[in-house]
């Protein structure tokens, strides 16, 4: 009786196919799929959970120009054109532009700097203060109102974005593990494999994990970040107000204070930085939320104290020996493995349209730009 030999089977692997990867369906991952899909090219973006329900969560970010890097208010400026651009599109405001507030301990000084970078700046007095931001007593200090800032409508942006990729957004699918062969890159989910041409990484606080299974050390590290959403006591809530960012009142220990309308719900976010903020956290959670408190009733009348919420993030950004702590940290990173690229950087809703440009055509074949080339 002759014994055959099995041959091994011919049949092609059952990969799925795609010209782009992206990891990460937070602000960045979408705004760049966004592109992509507009320009035609195939493109699939992964998610672990909900598209937007990690870093990228909350219903608004503070939108400025107000920056010290030269690069960052370039790209701060092309993502104000970007975001008109989106709003046209997606046909309805996603941004409130109502400005925002900026209290510093050099205001004269301030004035002037934002003023020559050709920021239209102004200071504003106790009475406009209130009339554009009543729920904060007025600063007995000089306040710069930035007059092209807002509030972005996060929640919003993020819906939107997520639904103009349709069945290329995949949603609650981790990726396990990224393999490069001849000519692709293999993408490991936990129910298929993904074949594609170029990967990007935009996973916040994960990147770091996929790229040290390829041997990439990304520099980034992040500190958990709480903030607190009161409600707001009469008929405010209905009144459009500014954001502010207050770097002078070092009360309680802390550093920064800012405040935001959350957007939803009649709620008026604040947060602040701890002055024990070091590169591998945001200060005790429970001090940070006591201090805020005390904060929001010393300084916030227009609010209701006796009730808030707790909304935690993680908040990302590179490791720099210049830098300080987390928050101050202005800086934007690609690190490149061959057909993969990592992006890194923390605070980037504001830069969303921009980015979005700036990486899709890296991926479809441009030179890492500039400004995001390690340094």
């Amino acid at each position: 009786m002759s014994q055959s030999t099995a041959s091994p089977s011919t049949a092609p692997l059952p990969f799925e196919e795609t010209e782009i990867a992206i990891v990460g369906a937070g602000i960045v991952g979408l705004s760049v799929a966004h592109v992509l899909t507009r320009l035609g090219i195939s493109v699939r973006c992964f998610d672990a959970g909900a598209a937007g329900g990690a870093q990228s969560a909350g219903g608004s970010r503070i939108m400025r120009a107000a920056y010290n890097d030269p690069r960052m208010l370039w790209l701060a400026r092309k993502a104000s054109t970007g975001w008109a651009r989106w709003e046209e599109e997606a046909g309805r405001p996603l941004i409130e532009r109502t400005g925002s507030f900026l209290i510093v301990s050099e205001a004269e000084a301030e004035l002037k700097r934002l003023a020559g970078l050709n920021l239209k700046v102004r200071f504003v007095s106790p009475a406009e203060q209130e009339e554009l931001l009543p729920v904060h007593r007025p600063w007995s200090r000089p306040v710069i109102l930035e007059e092209e800032a807002g509030t972005i409508r996060a929640r919003d942006s993020i819906e939107w974005l997520a639904a103009t990729l349709g069945d290329a957004l995949h949603e609650h699918t981790p990726v396990l593990g990224l393999t490069q062969r001849a000519g692709h890159v293999l993408v490991s989910t936990r129910s298929a494999i993904y074949r594609a041409r170029r990967v990007l990484v935009a996973a916040g606080m994960q990147t770091p994990m996929l790229s040290g299974a390829m041997g990439v050390r990304v520099p980034q590290v992040y500190s958990v970040h709480q903030r607190l959403l009161f409600p707001m006591t009469g008929d405010l809530a209905a009144r459009p107000m500014v954001s502010f960012r207050d770097k002078s009142d070092h009360r309680h220990g802390v550093l920064y204070t800012y405040g935001l309308p959350a957007l939803h719900d009649g709620l008026f976010a604040v947060g602040l930085e701890p002055s024990d903020t070091d590169r591998s956290g945001g200060g005790h959670p429970d001090q940070v939320i006591e201090h805020t408190l005390a904060l929001a009733a010393e300084t916030l009348p227009g609010l209701d104290t006796s009730r808030f919420t707790i909304e935690s993030c993680v908040s990302t950004s590179l490791e720099h020996p210049d830098d300080g702590a987390p928050w101050e940290s202005e800086r934007l990173e690609v690190v490149r493995r061959g057909a993969v690229d990592f992006f890194a950087g923390g605070h980037l809703f504001k830069f969303a349209p921009a980015l979005g440009e700036m990486l899709a055509g890296m991926v479809l074949g441009e030179e890492v730009p500039a400004m995001l080339r390690p340094e």
